[in-house]
Order: structure tokens, then C-alpha cells, then sequence
């Protein structure tokens, strides 16, 4: 009897803990979750405590917190109040609960544990000794920089070396565009084979390089090329002429502008090889390189197209897009901005929700980069999509690069002159400019215009009609 209260008093004493485990790819074996949960078990059985759970990741990063097993651990476990009680969380050390590059974030992790009276041990470590909180503190902040140094060294290393793979024209990774193959050499550079998705060389002195993939794919590209350069096919009668042939585009999908303009952006196709274009290192978010960090290496392999006909094209665009990569997201706000406008005064005019809807999803307005050049002052290329022809008139809206501010200029372009091709370029020099140019006073009698509404009614409603728009009468 005085055992079996002996034994009941030690199981009731006992504490309990959930362990928590993660070995990513770059991680040494002795951080292996076997070897982990090794230590764990050890350690709990020396300080009578109960592992009543355990929770891993395997292969995952410790930059990110977005991992299954972590997650699972604070959903299921330390932030579940039907989840059986637990005063520990063991954890084998600092950079298994994370490498992550803000110092901040691994303590705002172990915070919230402390708001649900859990408690962080690391393994290697020990229990933190009451009268030296602070000094275990400091200690704990150093070891956080070593693990997120740790991955900053490696991503360094590894990206030092995949520099020196590019410069000598070989893949260092990534997915090759559309058009093209991933080709495995052997250690004397010598063709081996085309690499499927998800392959991988499998001795370390083989090396890929990107090659013409040579089918329905890569005739695409040459025929993008010359209907642009030669042919002075606009961008959307190549996307209706594709997706006519029923060639899909690399995701897929059908042919647009966007995917059109991607390709002949691509100097991969001239036999260029191009790396880092991109920053992405450390999961702390994609951005795009300046040019001169880019590093190139031409006639790598057999050209899908001249750079002759690349750089008309890189001309053509510029020309028509009007520095369209660089004023993508002015247009993007431009259009936000405008289309809140519009929200705005017809509510005012107790206009229903459903009517507002189809006036701005009907709303025919074209938007394109304002430049400018010395000798003709600025200038506008626009292009009309093809479902806007129905219209007599279209809304042309200049804008510029600022985030704030990005409507430069509006103008009521007739449909007409747009032509064939769906292009209508404006000078400021030009006689057009004053006839189509309107002023900001002007803006609210061109929106009731172009949707075929009167000024002055208390309120509007809304018959989504693109037939019969009245001519507008502008400065």
C-alpha cells in the first residue's frame, strides 16, 4: 500500500511536455529528428518529465514559421484549450525553433507560448537557472544571431558558387522558360540527355545548361518574334492568332499581352544565359536586380532568335508600352484611383450598388505611360482592347511613375483612330493633343458622356449599353 502511494504521488508530481523537432536539408546528421528525439527523451527521463507529444518537421527551412509541424504545435497544442496540460516545450536548441533573420520573431514565438504558462526549454542548454535570468537572456539572443548568421554564411556560399556556375554558361538551378530544356552534360561537358521536370544531375561535376527545347513550344517563340518585329502584328492579334492555333502559353493558359510581353522581354532566347535577376535569398521576399548585377553570359547555346531582331523588339515595345514594366503599377493605382472616382460621385447620386457594378466593370478607359523627349515634348501610345471597339469613344488616361500622384493627362480618344492595328499614338506637339485633351474640370460631363447619362438628374440608374455613345464635344 505505501508503494502504490509512493507511486501515485511520483506520477502526480510528474511534469509533461511537448517536443518539438526539425532537420532541414542543409542540416548536419547529428541534428538529425532521430537524434533529437534521442537527446529529448533523455533529458526528460533525467528531470522526470513526461513527453506526452511530439511534433517535426523534416526537410523544412527554419526561416519561415509557416512549417506543418510548428504550426500543428501552437494550433493543436500550446494555443488549444482542449489540448491535455503541459508545462514544457522541449526543443533540442535555439536554431531548431528557428534560423529566422529577425531577431524579433523567435522571441515573439516563445512569448506566446509564456502567455499560455508553456514554457521553452532548450535541451542543450538546460533549465535556465532562477538568479541568473538575465545572463540565460543574453545568452539565448546570441545563440538566436549565431543560427540566423549560420544561414545568412550559407546562402552566401551558395550563392557565390552559383555565380561561378553561371559565368560559365551553366543552370545553377530554376525552371527553364517557355521554349526551352534543361540539357545534362557529363564531366566532360559532353550532351547526355534532355532532364525531365524534377530531375537532377546525379554526380556533383555534371553540369545543366539550358537548351532549345525544339518543338511546337520553341517554333511559338520565333513566331512571337517575327509576327511583332516583321510582320508589326500588334500584341493582341498574336495572342487571338496563338490561342487560335491552340498553342498554350508556359502556364497554360491562353495567350494575352502580359505573357506576349514576358517573352519578348526574355534575352534567354538570344543563347544568353542570365542569372540573378531576382533577389529571393533567405525567404525575405522576391525583388527584381538592377541590370548591372545581372550576370550574363552569351552564345551559351544555339539562338532561338537574332539579337538583331531582340533588340527591334526591345525598340517596338518601348515604343508601344511606353516604359511598360516600369509604369505597370502607376497604371495599376491610376486605374484604382479613377474607378474610386467614379464610385464616389455616382453614390452621391444614390446610384444602387448593382448599377454602380456594371458602370464600373463597362467603364471604356485605356491607360498607358506618359514619356517624354526633349525635342517633342511628351508623348502617349495607347492601345485599345478589342472588346472596347463597340464604343464611339474611350477614355485615354496619361500617367506617370509616382505613387501618389500618377494621373498625368486625360484625353476623349475617338475609337476610329485607333486603326487596325488598336494603336493611337498622341504628341503634345501635335493638333490632336488640344482637340482630344480634356481638363480635371472637365472629367465628371466625360464620364456621363461616355456611359450615356445626363448631368444634373437627382438620381442615376444604369442600362449597360456600349451602342449610341454621344459624341463628346472637348476643348
Amino acid at each position: 500500500m505505501n508503494n502504490f502511494h509512493h507511486w501515485f504521488n511520483e506520477e502526480a508530481l510528474k511534469k509533461r511536455a511537448v517536443a518539438y523537432y526539425r532537420h532541414s536539408a542543409e542540416d548536419k546528421q547529428e541534428n538529425s529528428v532521430p537524434i533529437q528525439r534521442e537527446h529529448a527523451r533523455k533529458f526528460a527521463a533525467k528531470h522526470g518529465i513526461e513527453i506526452i507529444h511530439e511534433e517535426a518537421d523534416e526537410g523544412k527551412t527554419g526561416l519561415l514559421a509557416n512549417r506543418p509541424g510548428f504550426v500543428a504545435l501552437f494550433e493543436n497544442w500550446i494555443e488549444n484549450e482542449a489540448a491535455p496540460p503541459f508545462e514544457y516545450i522541449l526543443v533540442y536548441d535555439v536554431s531548431r525553433w528557428g534560423r529566422f533573420q529577425n531577431q524579433n520573431e523567435p522571441a515573439h514565438y516563445e512569448f506566446r507560448c509564456t502567455l499560455q504558462n508553456k514554457k521553452v526549454i532548450y535541451i542543450e542548454d538546460g533549465f535556465p537557472k532562477e538568479d541568473q535570468q538575465l545572463i540565460g537572456s543574453l545568452q539565448t539572443a546570441v545563440k538566436r544571431y549565431m543560427a540566423a548568421e549560420y544561414s545568412r554564411q550559407l546562402s552566401n556560399k551558395v550563392f557565390h558558387g552559383c555565380m561561378k556556375v553561371s559565368e560559365q554558361g551553366y543552370s545553377a538551378g530554376g525552371t527553364p522558360c517557355f521554349g526551352m530544356a534543361r540539357e545534362l552534360l557529363d564531366e566532360h561537358k559532353n550532351p547526355i540527355r534532355i532532364l525531365k521536370r524534377g530531375e537532377h544531375k546525379e554526380i556533383s561535376n555534371q553540369r545543366v545548361r539550358f537548351v532549345p527545347l525544339n518543338d511546337e513550344t520553341t517554333d511559338a517563340v520565333r513566331d512571337i518574334f517575327t509576327m511583332f518585329v516583321q510582320d508589326e502584328m500588334n500584341l493582341s492579334a498574336i495572342a487571338s492568332h496563338l490561342n487560335y492555333k491552340g498553342i498554350p502559353s508556359a502556364t497554360g493558359g491562353l495567350w494575352n499581352r502580359d505573357k506576349l510581353v514576358r517573352i519578348l522581354m526574355n534575352e534567354t532566347y538570344t543563347g544568353a544565359r542570365i542569372y540573378n535577376k531576382t533577389w529571393n535569398r533567405l525567404r525575405q521576399g522576391k525583388r527584381d536586380n538592377p541590370r548591372h548585377e545581372w550576370i550574363i553570359c552569351r552564345d551559351t547555346f544555339p539562338p532561338i532568335v537574332s539579337r538583331e531582331m531582340f533588340e527591334k523588339a526591345q525598340e517596338r515595345l518601348w515604343f508601344m508600352l511606353g516604359k511598360w514594366k516600369q509604369g505597370r503599377r502607376a497604371m495599376k493605382d491610376a486605374r484604382t484611383l479613377m474607378l474610386s472616382g467614379i464610385k464616389e460621385f455616382f453614390t452621391g447620386k444614390g446610384m444602387s450598388e448593382d448599377d454602380l457594378f456594371f458602370v464600373c466593370h463597362d467603364f471604356p478607359v485605356v491607360l498607358c505611360v506618359t514619356s517624354e523627349d526633349a525635342g517633342v515634348g511628351k508623348e502617349w501610345c495607347f492601345l485599345l482592347p478589342e472588346e472596347l471597339r463597340c464604343h464611339e469613344y474611350v477614355l485615354g488616361i496619361g500617367v506617370v511613375a509616382q505613387r501618389h500622384h500618377p494621373i498625368d493627362q486625360f484625353f476623349a480618344i475617338p475609337t476610329e483612330k485607333f486603326g487596325v492595328g488598336g494603336i493611337f499614338v498622341l504628341k503634345e506637339m501635335d493638333e490632336l493633343y488640344a482637340q482630344y485633351a480634356i481638363g480635371t474640370h472637365e472629367i465628371e460631363q466625360c464620364i456621363l458622356k461616355l456611359l450615356n447619362m445626363e448631368e444634373g438628374a437627382d438620381q442615376f440608374s444604369y442600362a449597360s449599353s456600349k451602342a449610341e455613345v454621344p459624341v463628346l464635344q472637348t476643348a
